[in-house]
């Protein structure tokens, strides 16, 4: 599972909305799109933010 991938599966495994995640990435749906695609990468401050508001680790990083 790609970084992207798991990114948008724990977003639907806590029901977290779009925009929520686009707040944590400082990004559109477009990019939040382009993440979950991995056609572009988060830096380390967002993938820490994502990791503390959903209290999940990150297997991929």
């Amino acid at each position: 599972m790609t970084l992207g991938q798991e990114i948008e599966h724990v977003r639907h495994k806590q029901k977290i909305p779009v925009f929520v995640m686009c707040d944590i990435f400082n990004t559109d749906e477009s990019g939040y799109y382009q993440i979950t695609t991995d056609q572009q990468h988060p830096t380390v401050y967002e993938l820490i933010l994502f990791i503390d508001v959903t209290h999940h680790p990150l297997q991929s990083i």
